[in-house]
């Protein structure tokens, strides 16, 4: 069980990392790929400009000057495109590591919950009981809090929070039994 929860831990944690890195990687081919567009071809770049401007209601004479103003500011013009014609905002260069430190502390503090009873109860049939009713409140109050600080009727979260949580550790309780004996 150890084991599956290590890497478990891990794939998480690397997957997360992989993830950041691989949007920040896609940025940069993007940009260098649209860098390439305005110096090959800056009047079909110009095009676009003109064609998202006038998408939101702006007629050719007043997107005029504005493509003209990009045309003389490539750094300018390239991040309009970017986020404009690409819908891609510049990553964060730390995002990959706080992603993945994010997901690291995240496991250990969940971890810790559960194991908490076991520590300070030495009979484990009382610590799994004790365990339980910890982990289900801790849940508790983290969808509640969840629930409060994102906008959402916290006891609506708390209570889906809960019910997720439990189902998710009596599945890997079960499996972790039925693999175990």
């Amino acid at each position: 069980m150890d084991f599956v929860i290590g890497n478990q831990f891990e794939l998480h944690f690397i997957c997360r990392y992989l993830a950041a890195k691989s949007e920040a990687d896609h940025y940069k081919r993007e940009l260098k790929r649209e860098q390439d567009e305005i110096i090959a071809v800056p009047d079909t770049e110009a095009a676009e400009v003109a064609e998202i401007l006038a998408q939101y209601g702006i007629e050719a004479h007043e997107y005029g000057p504005v493509v003209n103003a990009l045309r003389k500011n490539p750094q300018a013009w390239l991040d309009f495109m970017m986020k404009f014609e690409l819908g891609l905002e510049k990553p964060d260069p730390r995002r990959a590591l706080h992603s993945a430190m994010t997901i690291a502390v995240a496991y250990i503090l969940g971890g810790i919950v559960p194991l908490i009873p076991y520590m300070f109860i030495p009979n484990a049939a009382e610590a799994v009981v004790i365990s339980v009713i910890v982990t289900l409140f801790a849940l508790l109050i983290f969808g509640y809090a969840k629930g409060y600080f994102t906008g959402n009727r916290p006891f609506r979260s708390a209570f889906e929070t809960t019910l997720i949580g439990a189902f998710a550790s009596a599945a890997a309780f079960g499996l972790a039994k039925a693999f175990h004996t």
